[in-house]
């Protein structure tokens, strides 16, 4: 038997003492300068350096810009038929929407139920129209793939080619959707 092993014989798997450390652990008191060096990034909080995942809400903030993108910006109009249609009052805007920042990437999350008016105007013909569209699964893990109902208050004929005229102009519909998620994503 070597030395060595006459020193160490048995397992010992834990120290009989600490080692002495050269390293002063005592905390420190934080001064105002390297709080205002701190604050949010663009990964998030200051707390979230490396972006690993933070969530904060802004649900609020998404159902206001909602309303207002869909009642000041959705219109539709038909040069051919001659008419005119708009979004009137929002019936329902109900869900939530948070913003994301996971490894370092800001997304959007979002799950709303939308249903609104819409009134159309014929002034050559001088007809009215009206009825409701429906957002039918409209949040983030969909894309695109969400569905656009659209319902007349009467079966009239005015009231079926509005409904027909809507359907075919879903597109103006789905960038005024777009556009506001842009804005949420710059919140």
């Amino acid at each position: 038997m070597s030395d060595d092993e006459a020193k160490h014989d048995g397992y010992h798997g834990w120290f009989k003492s600490v080692p002495k450390m050269d390293q002063d652990f005592t905390p420190q008191p934080i001064t105002s300068t390297e709080v205002a060096g701190t604050g949010t990034t663009a990964n998030g909080s200051a707390w979230n350096q490396g972006g690993t995942w933070e969530e904060i809400n802004k649900t609020q903030w998404a159902q206001e810009a909602l309303r207002r993108h869909i009642l000041e910006t959705y219109s539709v109009s038909d040069a051919k038929s001659g008419w005119e249609i708009r979004a009137t009052t929002i019936v329902k805007c109900d869900g939530d929407a948070k913003l994301v920042f996971s490894r370092g990437k800001k997304r959007c999350g979002y799950d709303i139920a939308l249903e609104f008016e819409y009134e159309g105007i014929n002034a050559g013909k001088s007809l009215t129209s009206s009825g409701k569209i429906k957002l039918h699964d409209f949040e983030d893990t969909n894309g695109e793939d969400y569905e656009i109902h659209v319902t007349s208050n009467t079966s009239s004929a005015s009231d079926k080619e509005t409904v027909t005229i809507i359907k075919k102009e879903e597109p103006q519909l789905r960038k005024v959707l777009q556009a506001w998620k842009n804005e949420l994503l710059q919140q």
